[in-house]
């Protein structure tokens, strides 16, 4: 592809330059060497040059010369990310085997894929994750993406272009660094827009892609204005209509029952979960067996690795969105808010040490409200709070730890008999989703948590113990 490659190419310049010391002076060295670097093929050296070098050999042609460093952090990033429940593609990432390919076909979509990864580079070092400054190259770099995404807007059939719609999505991506919220909303209106004039996205690898980074930015949207740590905004979060229904159930309503577990199916049997959970957790269940099963072949494996990009953003989105339209219908807190609040914590995995943390301390600190509110939970709603405390426990410490978390598992501990004993905790578990692999990592940290309960429980015997003795003296 036209590309110098510093590990060889480099070396021959040196080898020249020996060669050539006696004839050339320093000064003309320099500039030669400067000249070299200029070429826009070339690949420099970063600290995580060998990710992107392990990816492709060279980037299209750009106006001046971006930051490579931006681009291998984003490669390091994604390959390091998993996609649900410890599945880590690596290099087969769908961010990298899908999008990357299609931004290296197409220069305009390239520049937008630059200004998502300078982005998402510039607000890591953000001291203010909340007020990021953008540096003059980022505005340089999304300026140039915007002009081109107009150009291509102009062109005949524009709604059909799938790089129409990546871009888009990118300079989401970057608006929602930048803290842009109009930019922000206005992108997502114009792709919603472009989205309903070809009728959707369609199962492909590359429209699964599209539709994940999609769902990611909606998501973090509505838990934004569910966490009321934005305003309610119905543009961007268009209020759905909530329905139950009563016994007997309609026949696509039971349809979606008999695709659930049992211990789910007991807890929409019980009428406390609405027609749009009882679709969405029937929809879950079309994509969890991907969560514990291997791909036979390397097809099979990248559409394994495109669903479980895709649907579990989908779901958790589409279940933050519903616990929004709750709250603006004033139903009050109930096991419908835990459910879909936490199994949207399990499934976007807790992000630990990562600056979207903050909705995760949030979202625990909603999840342990909702909890509370279940006065007097029956069988079946203590069994669901069971099963989830100690899945969210287990998701936030391989996450790095959440204090939160710890305290969720601690209240249920507590408040629940049946969850003292790991023979009736597996019994519970059983009845949800169960991932044999996971066996082992569930009862450490549940035996984490009852050694914390019961020394919290001696504890507070000692102090009794010793105020008694001071009264008596």
């Amino acid at each position: 592809m036209g590309v110098v490659s510093p590990s060889d190419d480099e070396l021959e310049i040196q080898a020249g330059v020996v060669e050539q010391e006696e004839d050339e002076s320093g000064t003309q060295w320099f500039n030669r060497l400067q000249e070299w670097h200029s070429n826009n093929n070339a690949l420099f050296h970063t600290a995580l040059d060998s990710h992107r070098r392990d990816m492709f050999a060279s980037y299209p042609l750009t106006p001046g010369q971006p930051s490579m460093a931006s681009i291998d952090e984003y490669i390091y990033t994604q390959r390091q990310e998993e996609l649900c429940l410890h599945i880590t593609p690596d290099a087969n990432h769908p961010a990298l085997s899908v999008l990357i390919p299609m931004a290296m076909q197409d220069t305009g979509l390239f520049r937008a894929f630059l200004a998502a990864a300078q982005s998402q580079y510039e607000w890591r070092r953000n001291r203010n994750p909340r007020n990021p400054q953008r540096s003059q190259a980022m505005i340089m770099i999304q300026n140039d993406a915007i002009a081109t995404l107009q150009k291509r807007l102009a062109q005949p059939a524009a709604h059909l272009d799938d790089g129409l719609i990546m871009s888009v999505l990118h300079l989401m991506v970057a608006d929602s660094c930048s803290m842009d919220l109009p930019a922000l909303k206005l992108h997502l209106k114009g792709v919603r827009q472009i989205l309903a004039l070809r009728g959707g996205l369609s199962d492909t690898p590359s429209h699964l892609a599209l539709r994940a980074i999609l769902a990611t930015n909606e998501f973090y949207i509505a838990l934004g204005q569910y966490l009321q740590l934005s305003l309610d905004d119905l543009s961007t979060v268009p209020m759905q209509p909530i329905t139950y229904v009563q016994h007997p159930f309609p026949s696509d309503v039971t349809r979606d029952l008999a695709k659930l577990p049992l211990g789910l199916a007991e807890a929409a049997l019980s009428g406390q979960l609405s027609v749009r959970c009882m679709k969405m957790l029937s929809n879950l269940a079309q994509w969890a067996h991907l969560a514990n099963t291997q791909a036979s072949t390397a097809e099979d494996a990248m559409t394994r690795y495109c669903r479980l990009f895709c649907e579990p953003r989908e779901f958790a989105r589409d279940a933050v969105m519903l616990l929004l339209d709750l709250r603006r219908s004033n139903i009050p807190p109930g096991l419908e808010h835990v459910v879909c609040l936490g199994l949207a914590i399990i499934v976007r995995h807790l992000s630990g040490q990562n600056r979207t943390n903050i909705f995760d301390h949030a979202s625990l600190t909603a999840l342990m409200a909702n909890v509370k509110a279940v006065d007097t939970p029956n069988v079946v709603e203590s069994e669901v709070i069971i099963w989830l405390a100690l899945v969210i426990n287990w998701r936030a410490h391989t996450a790095g730890g959440v204090p939160a978390a710890d305290d969720l598992l601690d209240y249920v501990l507590d408040s629940f008999p049946a969850a003292r004993s790991w023979k009736g905790i597996t019994k519970i578990c059983r009845k949800f989703w169960w991932f044999g692999r996971f066996e082992q990592e569930w009862k450490m940290y549940w035996q984490r948590g009852l050694d914390r309960v019961k020394n919290r429980s001696s504890g507070g015997r000692l102090l009794q113990r010793q105020a008694l003795n001071l009264v008596q003296r």
